[in-house]
């Protein structure tokens, strides 16, 4: 007499099979499927010159960016107010905060002191402030954006700059 595997057996391994096939899918196959369309729509886009502009998620209620020379301003969502210099930057960091059905890409400057100040890009001024980034941080990667942008959905927290350390040095 034969016996085979119960039939209860059978569903379990299947289902679990179909779940890990599904959750590789989701992991590895579609982050590069999203990541060609989206290079296929920004080429299309850049051919047929049709820009559209970033600045139409900014609203002042998120609160407001205003980068200067020295330092850079931020006005709050309540209307507090928090200045630092370029200088005391000690590492910027990127990621983004899932928000349920769209994607809020953040960045966080760590100040000297353990002090953390944070944006993101629905603030007013936050796209004039990518060149100031340039300007300021040379040496930020240039591919940032993309690294945290994709896949969606995944907080993808990336250091895009850090100050150079002083190594060598001592202090007496």
């Amino acid at each position: 007499m034969k016996m085979g595997m119960p039939p209860i057996i059978l569903a379990i391994v299947i289902t679990l099979v179909l779940l890990g096939l599904f959750v590789l899918i989701d992991k590895f196959l579609n982050p590069i499927i999203y990541r060609r369309r989206f290079e296929k729509w920004s080429k299309e886009r850049l051919k047929n010159n049709r820009k559209a502009d970033p600045r139409i998620l900014e609203k002042a209620e998120h609160g407001t960016l205003t980068p200067d020379e020295t330092s850079l301003q931020i006005k709050g969502r309540k209307g507090e107010v928090v200045i630092f210099a370029w200088t005391d930057v000690e590492e910027i960091h990127a990621f983004k905060r899932d928000l349920f059905t769209v994607d809020l890409i953040c960045i966080e400057f760590l100040l000297g002191e353990n002090r953390v100040v944070e944006i993101h890009e629905e603030m007013m001024g936050y796209h004039d402030l990518q060149p100031w980034l340039q300007k300021k941080f040379p040496e930020i990667q240039a591919n940032w954006f993309a690294a945290v942008a994709f896949p969606a959905f995944v907080t993808n927290y990336t250091v895009i700059w850090k100050k150079p350390s002083s190594v060598g040095t001592t202090s007496s």
